[in-house]
């Protein structure tokens, strides 16, 4: 890629299509993995964003449709699991 702008957003498409792959897929933890992929997706898009050429707002309005997704599906992130420590003993 030739630019700093295109390997942002495209970084961002890759994640955005691996999202919507998992939300197809209805196997355990598929949600979660989907939201982490539009999370890293909308972290692309804000990076390429100020990079775009004047007049190409293509990083905006994919950050948005992956804020749509988000949304429209109730996509939450994982809670954080709690830590068990086991005696050694």
């Amino acid at each position: 890629m030739k630019s700093e702008y295109e390997r942002a957003y495209y970084s961002g498409i890759i994640a955005e299509r691996r999202a919507k792959t998992k939300l197809r897929q209805h196997t355990p933890g598929c949600r979660f993995q989907a939201y982490d992929l539009l999370r890293e997706a909308m972290d692309w898009f804000e990076k390429a964003e100020p990079l775009s050429p004047p007049g190409y707002d293509d990083a905006v309005l994919r950050w948005n449709t992956c804020a749509r997704i988000i949304e429209r599906n109730k996509l939450v992130a994982r809670e954080e699991e709690e830590r068990i420590e086991f005696p050694l003993e």
